[in-house]
């Protein structure tokens, strides 16, 4: 699966949990709510009736004394009866601490329902109080289920979207792979016509040709370079070879070699390179740091303005190419290594080179930096103090 694909995959599973996530969160707030709301209307149902039930059973009561005997105890509640200054006068203990306030209340970690009433015999009696629990345990039991449930329901909606958008992308998985079959057979017919028009090109006597000629001659010769430099970015990509032998490379005579191969393209835009090499050997495969050169050289080429600038800076543990191009906004630095990924598509190519460059400074761990400004240019900066590569020098 392509870095554009698992990324497409990845936001979009991201959006629609995100966006089931905060359904599903609302949807439980207002169910514990109303669940809330339930149970405390039970309660005060509860608590009103065992009040009239209560002041009913020591209506006659004669005695304060004698009130525990004839009130109907119930284990969820607890009674307490005052007087009109809202003096505690049953039970004689002060075991209620009450915030007086007539009707339903909350105090502390209890519920209060305090109505007036007139009791026959004991005149004193003006308040009767029933205190009750409050509803957390219920609340908390709620919450525990409401919890598993969210926490299923979104592990079974992520897993749902995550297999329907792997269906919903087969189809565009075979036409990118029926793509890469079409490059794949493309490449292989390329390499012949392109041998051939590069030996025939060498072995061409110059100078029996006028000027006309020679000039169309350089421009078939850029051509032919060109094609063989995407030849060789398609030849990677698609057999990829599984063995790089390792070699000691002089860096900067390499450098030099490819500078000299892309010197057609580069003369064709009127482009001058500036160097700043020092003598540097490394343990690396050639075949891999030629293409890494390769294409960011070939990236200053294509991308740099005409009579345009190309610096090349080489030291002990890095490598900077720079251009006077065209340049892109910082925030698009992540995207330009992506395989097919153009930021501007009035240069042509296929979005490949950089997406090479940036696999094969993977496999080595060489660490590539872009720094790029807008119609200022672009500089690709390879360090590998820490990397697999090995410093001979």
């Amino acid at each position: 699966m392509l870095l554009a694909e698992k990324r497409s995959l990845l936001k979009f599973v991201s959006v629609f949990v995100a966006l089931n996530t905060v359904f599903l969160v609302t949807l439980s707030i207002l169910y514990f709510n109303y669940q809330k709301n339930v149970y405390t209307e039970i309660l005060q149902d509860e608590m009103v009736n065992y009040a009239e039930t209560a002041s009913e059973s020591i209506y006659y009561t004669d005695n304060i004394e004698k009130l525990d005997d004839f009130l109907l105890h119930d284990a969820r509640f607890g009674v307490a009866l005052l007087d009109k200054k809202q003096k505690l006068i049953f039970p004689a203990q002060n075991s209620f601490d009450i915030k007086f306030k007539k009707g339903f209340s909350t105090y502390g970690s209890h519920y209060f329902y305090i109505k007036t009433i007139e009791l026959d015999q004991i005149k004193e009696v003006h308040y009767l109080v029933v205190r009750a629990d409050t509803i957390d345990e219920e609340l908390a039991k709620t919450r525990r289920i409401l919890y598993i449930v969210l926490f299923f329901s979104i592990l079974f909606f992520g897993i749902v979207i995550f297999i329907l958008s792997k269906l919903f992308l087969r189809p565009l998985r075979e036409y990118i792979e029926l793509l890469d079959r079409f490059i794949r057979d493309a490449t292989h017919e390329l390499n012949t016509p392109i041998s051939v028009i590069s030996m025939s090109l060498e072995r061409l006597d110059k100078n029996d040709l006028s000027r006309k000629n020679i000039k169309s001659i350089q421009h078939i010769q850029v051509a032919t370079k060109t094609l063989s430099h995407l030849y060789g970015d398609l030849t990677f990509l698609m057999f990829p070879s599984q063995s790089y032998p390792i070699n000691k490379i002089r860096l900067d005579s390499l450098i030099l070699q490819r500078i000299e191969y892309f010197m057609p393209l580069a003369s064709a835009k009127h482009l001058r390179f500036s160097t700043q090499l020092q003598e540097c050997e490394i343990m690396i495969n050639e075949h891999i740091i030629s293409r890494i050169i390769d294409n960011l050289l070939s990236n200053a080429i294509k991308y740099n303005k005409r009579g345009g600038e190309i610096k090349v800076s080489l030291g002990q543990d890095s490598l900077s190419i720079s251009d006077t191009g065209i340049g892109f906004d910082t925030a698009l630095s992540d995207q330009i290594f992506e395989r097919y990924k153009r930021l501007e598509n009035s240069s042509g190519g296929f979005g490949l080179g950089l997406s090479i460059v940036k696999s094969l400074c993977d496999m080595y761990d060489i660490d590539i930096q872009v720094h790029s400004q807008k119609d200022v240019g672009t500089t690709f900066t390879l360090s590998w103090k820490n990397s697999r590569i090995i410093h001979t020098s």
